[in-house]
């Protein structure tokens, strides 16, 4: 058995702090949610393998973007589909908190509400970036069952969120604001 990596609490708050922004960038680019996903989980991958030096980056976002970038242009050399034309740069500019970055905390309050069921497989594929296929293959499930399974779940915890945290979306239906709930 190979000891776990430990893992630095640098290289934790600056993916907590960029991991859905990275999403999204890989996403606009790959065309598709389960490649963002595995590219998403190799720059966490990198990130660990250069944990010394990470903690000492003066831009962490930057370089986990750099990575990301990296990441999508592999991937598309390896499907032959590389047209030379990278993704545009990101801003090195911190960005100010989107309003679905901040509902950590509702999210964070509301998840053990949730189905057991549904807070795990939400925690497990979606907090902690557990590949889908990883996920089925450890709960004896098959790939199209598991997606279902967290598609029903997040729409469960959209529900509640909605209800807890008084949010409202805008016209093409992403969160536009809220207002997390203490207590």
């Amino acid at each position: 058995m190979t000891a776990k990596p430990k893992i630095h609490p640098c290289i934790e708050s600056a993916w907590q702090a960029h991991q859905d922004e990275l999403r999204g960038f890989l996403i606009r680019h790959s065309g598709d949610r389960d490649a963002a996903d595995d590219l998403l989980q190799g720059v966490y991958a990198q990130a660990l393998a250069h944990r010394a030096r990470f903690c000492q980056l003066d831009s962490p976002r930057a370089w986990l973007f750099r990575v990301a970038r990296h990441q999508w242009i592999d991937q598309q050399r390896r499907a032959r589909r590389w047209t030379g034309e990278e993704p545009p740069d990101v801003a090195t500019e911190p960005m100010a908190d989107s309003p679905v970055e901040s509902l950590v905390d509702c999210i964070t309050r509301a998840l053990p509400d949730c189905a057991p069921a549904d807070a795990d497989i939400i925690q497990r594929c979606d907090l902690e970036g557990m590949r889908q296929a990883d996920y089925a293959t450890r709960h004896d499930l098959t790939l199209p069952a598991t997606k279902t399974r967290l598609r029903r779940a997040r729409q469960r915890l959209r529900e509640r969120l909605i209800e807890q945290c008084d949010i409202i979306f805008d016209e093409q239906g992403r969160v536009c604001c809220h207002r997390a709930h203490r207590g």
